[in-house]
């Protein structure tokens, strides 16, 4: 075990900073709407398991106890969320003290998390990615740790950490690995040796190994899943990867990682972490990976920015800090727009928040969807009304319907996408089918034009009523009427991934 190297005193105002973040979120929450994915996460919890084709377990599960403690609850349900952003803010404060930053560099850090997209995009809202960045931030905290304070024992506690990550997004699994290939690349590698690092592994899969049992009985489904992400990538997602980072985690804090990360590369003791974070780039990018996935290597990078900003001001004039301050501003100015629903409605189709942060888009249009299919159910024949279902092409649809339809007397609503598809078929009974397709989807699906014997017309469009362009908007409402073939045989053709 190294010899304890004392850290600097705590900033204090590094946990008001987190606080203040987890608190402007949850007064946020309830603007706008639910996003698809939530009223996903919402849907699934209703249907607990140990994973499912697109995800593990954890946000379901979240989405399923907020919703128990506050039914229908959108503030309710972002609460854990805007709790994950607090404290991603905390730990790149915490791990600025553990690689020796003062209380002004800890500040520093902390500052330029909480006004970062990183941060505020995704703690506005219930999903995998928020939780995962703060878990990310939380086993990057505890590995600098064990290299300052010597205590090999907290790299079990970093497994139990990596173990959660793993049942909420597999991504953590990547920064786990790129942590450790950049040990054994820039060192200690000693770390890697101990018999505490073996306990931390085996503590991790331990815990992930129910959700590994669930893909395997499920064909790892999770794998068609990674495929079909890197084919829709492509060489345009590759290209744009780098100058994307500047745009999502702010054009105003790039001075402020871009440092961190020269000053890891830098300092032996750090170099790992610069290691780790370019080797991530590396396979994200070639892999044909969203742009977001890195998001959860910046915790680093933003901490060792906060000491370089802090030397940079100690050795400079006034003018410095003037610089510092209205870089922070202007970050806050740049990405609260974006991330908070505080752009008036009407100026959503002008200002550019839609098109640099798409899911913004998706908060607006499932109330206007339900009442839109419920029109069509009520102006059903009785004989066909009894026997109705809605089946939609995606989950966002279906779980719009599963919370707004019941108050509209809308028959349950059913997918063959992802989660839905498991979920199982309509009933056999169900020979009226009021198909929900998304906007860009023109023509009604192959298997109930075959199917339908007494034919697939076009009842319905779908709009937001916001000038809002998103996947709902120009959607169709297709009825299919005297279904011919049996549910069983047809889910089959119906299920899908993309």
């Amino acid at each position: 075990m190294s010899t304890v190297v004392e850290a600097p005193p705590r900033s204090r105002l590094v946990y008001g900073v987190a606080a203040l973040v987890g608190v402007v979120l949850v007064a946020f929450a309830g603007g706008y709407g639910y996003h698809g994915d939530e009223l996903y996460f919402v849907a699934a919890g209703r249907h607990l398991a140990w994973g499912y084709p697109d995800q593990p377990p954890l946000t379901p599960l979240l989405a399923r106890l907020m919703d128990l403690v506050a039914p229908d609850s959108l503030v309710a349900l972002r609460v854990p969320a805007a709790i994950a952003a607090g404290l991603t803010v905390l730990f790149v404060g915490l791990t600025a003290r553990e690689m020796g930053g003062r209380p002004r560099a800890q500040l520093v850090a902390a500052t330029g998390a909480a006004v970062s997209g990183l941060v505020l995009v995704p703690g506005h809202m219930m999903h995998t990615t928020t939780v995962d960045i703060c878990l990310s931030a939380a086993l990057t905290w505890l590995v600098v740790r064990v290299l300052r304070t010597g205590d090999e024992r907290l790299l079990a506690v970093a497994g139990a950490v990596l173990g959660v990550g793993l049942l909420n997004k597999y991504q953590i699994a990547a920064v786990a690995v790129a942590l450790v290939l950049g040990l054994a690349v820039a060192g200690p590698r000693g770390l890697l040796r101990s018999p505490w690092f073996a306990a931390g592994v085996l503590v991790a899969l331990v815990m992930w190994a129910p959700n590994l049992w669930w893909q395997a009985q499920h064909g790892w489904p999770q794998l068609d899943m990674a495929q079909l992400i890197s084919e829709r990538g492509g060489n345009g997602a590759r290209l744009a990867f780098v100058p994307l980072q500047l745009v999502y985690v702010s054009p105003f804090l790039a001075p402020l990682w871009i440092a961190g990360l020269v000053r890891l590369l830098r300092t032996p003791a750090s170099r790992f972490l610069g290691v780790a974070y370019l080797l991530l780039a590396a396979a994200f990018i070639a892999a044909g990976g969203s742009a977001l996935y890195l998001f959860g290597a910046y915790s680093a990078l933003l901490a060792a920015g906060g000491l370089a900003v802090d030397g940079w001001l100690e050795r400079g004039a006034t003018g410095r800090r003037v610089a510092v301050g209205t870089a922070l501003v202007g970050s806050a100015a740049f990405v609260v727009p974006l991330a908070l629903p505080v752009v008036p409605l009407d100026r959503l189709s002008t200002i550019p928040v839609v098109k640099l942060n798409g899911l913004t888009a998706e908060q607006f249009g499932w109330p206007e969807l339900a009442e839109t299919v419920a029109s069509v159910h009520r102006g059903l024949p009785p004989g066909q009304r009894e026997h109705a279902v809605v089946l939609t092409e995606n989950f966002g649809e279906a779980a719009a319907l599963e919370r707004y339809g019941p108050a509209l007397g809308l028959p349950a609503a059913y997918s063959g996408y992802r989660g839905y598809a498991d979920w199982g078929p309509p009933p056999e009974t169900a020979t009226t089918v009021l198909l929900v397709r998304p906007g860009g989807k023109s023509d009604p699906p192959a298997w109930a034009v075959r199917a339908c014997r007494g034919g697939v017309r076009q009842v319905a469009t779908t709009d937001n009523d916001q000038g809002v362009k998103n996947k709902e908007q120009g959607g169709r409402v297709w009825l299919c009427t005297d279904l011919g073939e049996s549910w069983a045989a047809l889910w089959p053709g119906i299920r899908h991934l993309d």
